[in-house]
Order: C-alpha cells, then sequence, then structure tokens
C-alpha cells in the first residue's frame, strides 16, 4: 500500500512537471514561429504526446486527493452518512466506467503495438506510447477507487 500510494504521489508530480514542460515547449515554438520566423516539426505532436499522459497522470492523483469535479447543491446539504453514501455510489459509477476504459483502452494499445501503428506526422511516432497512458493510468484509477470503496463499505458497517 505504502508503494502504491508513492506512485500516486509522485504520478501527480509527474503530471505538474509535463504541463509545465509543455508550456515551455509551446512558448519555444511561439518565438520560433513569430520571432524568427523558423517554425519548428516537433512541438505539435511533443506537446499532444505529453498532455495525453499529463492528464492520465493526473487522474488518479485526482481521486485520490478527492478534488474530483462534483455537484454540491445536494451534497452540502446531507449530514456525514449521506455524503459518504452518495461518495460511496460515484465510486461505483467511477469503477465500472474505468474498467470499462481500462479493457477497451486496452484494446486499443495492443492492437497499436500488434500491427506497428505510427503517427501520421513526420516524427511518425509508435501510436501505442500514446495509446498506452489510457490502459495504465486507469488501471491505477481502478485499483485506487477498488480501495476506496472497501473503506466506504469499512465505515458503513462500523
Amino acid at each position: 500500500m505504502e508503494i502504491y500510494n508513492k506512485v500516486i504521489k509522485y504520478s501527480g508530480y509527474l503530471a505538474s512537471a509535463l504541463f509545465i514542460s509543455i508550456g515551455f515547449i509551446v512558448s519555444y515554438e511561439v518565438i520560433m514561429r513569430y520571432l524568427f520566423n523558423s517554425p519548428t516539426v516537433w512541438v505539435n505532436e511533443i506537446s499532444r504526446f505529453l498532455q495525453i499522459w499529463a492528464t492520465y497522470l493526473a487522474l488518479t492523483y485526482s481521486f485520490h486527493k478527492k478534488e474530483f469535479i462534483r455537484i454540491t447543491v445536494i451534497y452540502d446539504k446531507l449530514n456525514d452518512a449521506g455524503k459518504r453514501f452518495l461518495d460511496l455510489i460515484s465510486a461505483i459509477f467511477i469503477l465500472t466506467f474505468s474498467c470499462f476504459v481500462l479493457y477497451f483502452g486496452w484494446l486499443i494499445a495492443y492492437d497499436s503495438l500488434k500491427v506497428g501503428r505510427t503517427s501520421s506526422t513526420i516524427l511518425d511516432v509508435p501510436s501505442f506510447l500514446t495509446e498506452f497512458a489510457i490502459p495504465l493510468c486507469f488501471g491505477f484509477l481502478v485499483i485506487r477507487v477498488f480501495l476506496e470503496i472497501i473503506n466506504y463499505f469499512k465505515d458503513l458497517f462500523k
């Protein structure tokens, strides 16, 4: 459990670093394009690649920190037991959705690896490198949500 919590923590840090890197390389592209009239061929694809990884890496970290988007009109008016119940229902929906995404994301990523699919840009990056972010990060999320559901049931039956 300790190792898993560190993986989640550092995935959040890595996501932040990737978002910062995107800002730097996009700024570099703007400077090169508009000041030196010499656009790059790699910034668009690399920034898209980094954004996909950063977004999915931040997914489990956001759930772990309980910072998912939530509609609080009803939630804020409930007592603690009601809030825990709604959190449990929400976690079950997230787990169900995440399992589907994990399964079908793996099928797509594996197919790309098997057939050797690459991007349609000049860099010709293997599509698997981008697509693998989905099953990997949703796999982390499935584990995290499952552990959270166990905690909800433990709290419910105290």
